[in-house]
């Protein structure tokens, strides 16, 4: 069976302090998987190695076959990861901020305007792509935060 995630004994401290202890686990292909703790139980920690923001001190992460310490680009590929907090510049556009995120990806020129005019026709905000987003409804912010995953 294909794994998109495997985690195998994830350890991770900070000063000293032991955030992830020697976690496993495995998310197959088209699973739906949650990850449930109370403040402190480091599942903000767990996701940031997954995602490559954070290296495991300990342990083994890969994601679609691959590892997230020597593959980091290629997991890059495969993941969204959308915050808690809304991630937006509120006194830029729809189109500004999606411009601004298209950049950090690497994307640039006419590939960057085809992508931000597609992703703005998918969540349907074609129409309002020149209005600052704090203009914009609670739902509205969402679904241009989530827009590249």
């Amino acid at each position: 069976m294909m794994y998109m995630v495997e985690i195998e004994k994830l350890t991770r401290k900070y000063n000293g302090h032991t955030a992830v202890d020697e976690i496993s686990l495995t998310i197959a292909k088209g699973e739906l998987f949650g990850l449930l703790g109370p403040n402190g139980a480091g599942k903000s920690t767990t996701i940031s190695v997954i995602s490559t923001l954070l290296k495991p001190m300990a342990g083994r992460v890969r994601v679609g076959g691959y590892d997230t310490n020597g593959q980091p680009a290629k997991v890059k590929k495969l993941i969204g990861l959308v915050p808690q907090d809304i991630a937006l510049y509120p006194m830029l556009t729809a189109r500004e901020n999606l411009l601004f995120f298209g950049r950090m990806y690497g994307l640039r020129g006419g590939e960057l305007r085809l992508r931000v005019g597609e992703v703005l026709e998918t969540v349907g905000l074609t129409d309002r792509a020149g209005e600052k987003v704090a203009t914009f409804s609670g739902g509205m912010k969402r679904r241009i935060n989530i827009v590249w995953v």
